[in-house]
């Protein structure tokens, strides 16, 4: 994975921009292929990029995966905007904001960019999922995989049975045979 959306190093995040990350991107995929030349047994290469892009610097990453060939995208990391609303006493603070308050932005971002990327790359929702309605969410915006960390640090390893169930059960509430049928269903 290449994490060029961490708030809290600087610089990284200017990775980001067309240029720079068709550079990157470019040198990793180089890389990689040299140190695995058998491409059966190739590691996937995977972007991660922050929440807080408008919709031109998406357009730019989504240019930048289709004519580079990464694997998966993931979208999308910390925040560095705060939501209205946020009561946290260190919500003035500086750094990326992660958790629950981040699902919207994350999941708006992640429905903007799966309709340019139409599906041709995968993409892995990530950002405030607590539950397995947040998960549906993700994939119904797009994602084909869902990430989630926060909460598995809050909630421990038996959140994920949890999420897997209930979202067995809304896939099945809705008609959907698996997951892959209903990834990007709110596009259609």
């Amino acid at each position: 994975v290449c994490n060029l959306s961490s708030p809290n190093t600087p610089g990284l995040r200017a990775l980001q921009g067309r240029s720079a990350m068709r550079d990157l991107v470019a040198r990793a995929i180089t890389a990689r292929d040299a140190a695995v030349p058998d491409a059966g047994k190739r590691p996937p290469l995977l972007v991660k990029i922050a929440p807080d892009l408008d919709d031109a610097a998406l357009e730019d990453v989504s240019a930048v995966a289709r004519d580079t060939g990464v694997d998966g995208i993931i979208l999308g990391n910390t925040t560095i905007s705060r939501p209205p609303g946020l009561r946290s006493a260190h919500r003035e603070e500086a750094g990326g904001l992660s958790g629950r308050p981040l699902f919207a932005l994350s999941t708006e971002r992640l429905r903007v960019f799966a309709r340019m990327l139409e599906g041709r790359i995968p993409l892995i929702g990530c950002g405030g999922v607590t539950s397995g309605a947040d998960a549906y969410a993700k994939i119904r915006a797009g994602a084909t995989l869902v990430q989630l960390y926060s909460a598995l640090v809050f909630g421990g390893p038996a959140l994920v049975g949890e999420i897997k169930r209930d979202l067995t059960a809304r896939l099945k509430a809705d008609g959907f045979r698996s997951v892959s049928d209903a990834v990007g269903a709110d596009l259609r």
